[in-house]
């Protein structure tokens, strides 16, 4: 997809910030194979929701490197988007294994992946990032790809490319985005994702929904609405104090 767009002119192949696009591609890459690993160790629901709690890592990190400032309420939104999250995979039993914590290790590596796209979308273009992990990934993959590799049938050679199309566009539209909202709301907003993946399920698949899936969904979405309309700042440098120093500010 993205040798497409170079192809076409869309977009031509420059890393300008070599540092944090490389991180961003190995980083991003090991978190993707962590996650896909875990889900045959400690099941998918536990798995996925582990893995979402790479908004608090993000915005852990966010702070010293971004210098996004987050008050009180903000971490109260991110706290009450979590407890959505359990809600709606209706994870019970939190047990702490070797699964669990590889899943927690994964989510910790997706955490710094974003800090590493908000970071490089100071310099480089959305193609050129997800490029990156494109390219460490197929790397990643490649050893435990040789070893289960099963040649896919016509139809499903379809169903992948569908699916490669839907995930580099939501990708490429994730990437540019994070340019305008940050590292804390953008992977805060990222958790809609579960939500209309479960509603997909209840109205395409006729799954069944339970008392969670709507709690945990309300949670998420209001705790998205709130960061929408109060947005983690950024630091800024406002004016020097009487002693020279400089003061540090944050703005919406």
């Amino acid at each position: 997809m993205c040798l497409g767009l170079f192809a076409i002119g869309l977009d031509r192949p420059r890393w300008t910030n070599w540092s944090w696009i490389i991180t961003r591609g190995v980083v991003g890459g090991i978190a993707v194979v962590i996650f896909y690993w875990t889900i045959r160790d400690i099941g998918l629901a536990k798995a996925t929701m582990l893995n979402y709690t790479y908004v608090v890592w993000a915005a852990v990190v966010a702070v010293p490197l971004l210098h996004e400032c987050l008050s009180g309420m903000h971490w109260v939104a991110i706290a009450v988007a979590l407890l959505g999250v359990v809600l709606l995979f209706d994870v019970r039993e939190l047990t702490v294994g070797y699964g669990e914590g590889l899943a927690l290790f994964g989510a910790l590596c997706s955490g710094v992946a974003v800090i590493c796209v908000t970071r490089c979308r100071e310099t480089d273009s959305s193609t050129n990032i997800f490029w990156s992990q494109a390219l460490f990934g197929i790397g990643l993959a490649a050893w435990p790809m040789t070893k289960e590799w099963a040649m896919p049938t016509a139809g499903q050679w379809a169903v992948l490319a569908g699916i490669a199309l839907l995930a580099t566009a939501g990708q490429l539209a994730m990437t540019y985005a994070y340019k305008h909202t940050g590292a804390t709301q953008g992977s805060l907003l990222s958790l809609v994702t579960p939500v209309l993946s479960a509603l997909m399920g209840v109205l395409y698949f006729h799954e069944e929904y339970s008392a969670g899936f709507v709690m945990g969904s309300a949670l998420i979405l209001a705790a998205c609405a709130y960061m929408a309309v109060f947005p983690v700042g950024k630091g800024t440098v406002a004016k020097a104090g009487d002693d020279g120093e400089s003061l540090t500010g944050c703005t919406g």
